[in-house]
């Protein structure tokens, strides 16, 4: 079914509007924006990292087309927790959209100002128009016409929470991230009483991640790896490496308590994972012993069977990690006999075969070697069925609409609302973009806005276009030859051709030698054809000749080797 796409000015004053922006059918780069009574809430603003096929690019955000065309509605954006997916875009949002206040838990407030410093400098926040206010769970604020509540919830992450939106178009749920564990490393259980009285009251509509929907029952708790993590540590003879995500605040906290039952020294590598503990810290969500810290720099320093070294990647997924230390490659870590290296992380959907390979490698040397859940290193930080069938039974919500996760997962969340009695109309699988309008009881598909994926190149601090991706690929692919030459005044060959070539698989060819040759031919026959038919023509001929060799020199690499570089000619003339 066609979706009319719809501008601000459709939407009606009485209704409430929840769209979002990012996050659906993608791991990542949350963003919902609710629209009451002329005004934009705006909630999550997650970021996610690029597959390979995107040169040039650091960061996916959501798209911000429609919040940048309708700022002057904008009241502020809230925040339920701290990982990438959820907060990662919000420096960019501060930078490129006009936000008043962003209200977030403590923990996420110092993140904030970490994200912020990292990706514009020290000082932006302040000489931004954004307040940051930082919220305590069960009190209500207000902003605008809407009456807001964050809710205590499971996560691997400190001060993770679920959110209530309530105002005159009624109430939603947004669970954000979360999991029931019954024995939290940080104490703070999820608030079930709390979502239950709120589903007595009335829900509207739930909004739910989806993205472990996969994985039956209920998800461990953070207590497996730390029982695991204290046997392992205890048995190795030598260094222990730990290889983990590096938003995990829980899973810090219990490798510290590993490292001080065990005797062992704790040193940290990794940007996220240093900022991450230093925002933990300094929020009262990590506590230990400061003697306990290492510095990685004296690490040979350390006997063998003292050291504990946790490292993450500055990317959400940590294989990039495991695989550098596996293949000899990376910076500062070196693999030597009895060390026992651990990958407390998922494998990320359609790595599996990558994840293989660097076992196989592993499990070559004379590393021990431990990894996933099935080993007990590892948990999953999002609720799997059965807590997510929780969810729905004690918010009965009127009209559901799955989050968070690829389409499979939204799809098969969507079908366990079937059992709350949630018919096929009630239950919305949205896309990025799509406008649910919530008006005196009822829910429908209203339109669509632009929701286009941000490409932001973090190094250049702007965004990346689609023409500019797809050049690199095409040179990251095919690689550039550059040809230049010299030629006077009559306009013959002078000197050259002399070619220079970069980043081209076709370099490696054992005939490259011979299309040299080849080339200079054409491009000494070209200039020569060209300086005969224009012999007398005051008219510069400089883009005619360069336009001429360009299509010659392609002729020849198509022909000879099947490549297609891109091909620039440099003409000087004398």
């Amino acid at each position: 079914m066609s979706i009319s796409t719809i501008g601000f000015a459709d939407l009606d004053y009485n209704s409430l509007y929840a769209i979002p922006l990012g996050g659906q059918s993608e791991m990542g780069l949350v963003l919902w924006a609710f629209i009451h009574q002329g005004k934009i809430l705006l909630v999550d603003a997650g970021a996610s990292y690029p597959a390979h096929d995107l040169p040039g690019v650091d960061l996916l955000l959501p798209s911000t087309t429609f919040l940048e065309a309708n700022q002057e509605h904008i009241l502020g954006q809230v925040l339920t927790n701290g990982h990438e997916e959820h907060m990662g875009a919000i420096a960019y949002l501060i930078q490129h959209v006009k936000l008043p206040r962003v209200l977030c838990p403590k923990f996420v407030a110092n993140l904030i100002e970490q994200e912020v410093f990292d990706l514009y400098g020290t000082g932006h926040i302040e000489k931004s128009d954004t307040t940051i206010e930082v919220v305590e769970q069960k009190k209500e604020y207000r902003v605008g016409p809407f009456s807001l509540e964050w809710i205590e919830c499971n996560n691997s992450i400190a001060d993770a929470c679920a959110l209530r939106i309530s105002c005159q178009g009624g109430t939603v749920v947004y669970t954000s991230g979360f999991k029931l564990d019954q024995t939290p490393v940080d104490g703070r259980m999820l608030d079930i009483g709390r979502l239950a009285s709120i589903g007595d009251e009335g829900v509207m509509l739930l909004i739910s991640c989806s993205a472990n929907v996969e994985e039956g029952g209920y998800s461990a708790s953070e207590k497996v790896v730390a029982s695991t993590m204290e046997r392992i540590s205890s048995s190795a003879s030598g260094r222990l490496l730990v290889v983990m995500p590096g938003t995990n605040t829980h899973r810090l906290q219990v490798l510290f308590d590993v490292a001080q039952k065990t005797g062992r020294k704790l040193f940290l590598q990794g940007e996220t994972l240093h900022k991450v503990a230093v925002c933990a810290a300094i929020s009262g969500h990590l506590q230990y012993d400061r003697a306990i810290e290492g510095l990685p720099a004296a690490m040979h320093k350390t006997a063998d069977r003292q050291v504990l070294l946790l490292e993450s990647s500055k990317e959400a997924d940590p294989i990039d990690v495991l695989e550098a230390i596996a293949y000899g490659e990376h910076k500062t870590v070196s693999l030597k006999e009895g060390d026992t290296l651990v990958f407390s992380s998922d494998v990320v959907p359609g790595e599996a075969r990558r994840m293989a390979n660097i076992l196989d490698e592993l499990m070559a040397s004379s590393v021990h070697c431990y990894f996933g859940t099935r080993q007990g290193v590892h948990v999953s930080r999002y609720g799997a069925r059965e807590e997510l069938k929780l969810m729905l039974s004690v918010t009965k919500p009127r009209y559901f609409a799955p989050a968070m996760g690829e389409s499979r997962h939204l799809m098969q969340h969507g079908q366990l609302g079937e059992f709350f009695d949630l018919s096929e109309e009630e239950i919305f699988n949205l896309s990025n973009g799509d406008v649910l309008e919530l008006r005196n009881g009822k829910a429908r598909l209203y339109g669509h806005v632009e929701a286009e994926a941000v490409l932001f190149n973090r190094d250049q601090g702007e965004r990346v276009t689609t023409a500019s991706v797809k050049e690199r690929q095409a040179l990251s692919l095919e690689g550039v030859l550059t040809v230049g030459l010299t030629v006077g005044e009559s306009g013959k060959l002078v000197s050259g051709p002399n070619l220079a070539c970069g980043a081209a698989g076709f370099l490696l060819t054992d005939d490259w030698q011979e299309v040299q040759k080849q080339i200079a031919e054409v491009v000494e026959g070209t200039v020569d054809r060209i300086a005969s038919e224009r012999q007398g023509d005051e008219r510069d001929s400089g883009p005619y000749m360069r336009s001429a060799i360009r299509e010659s020199v392609v002729k020849v690499l198509r022909n000879r080797l099947g490549a297609k570089p891109t091909v620039q000619i440099l003409i000087h003339q004398v």
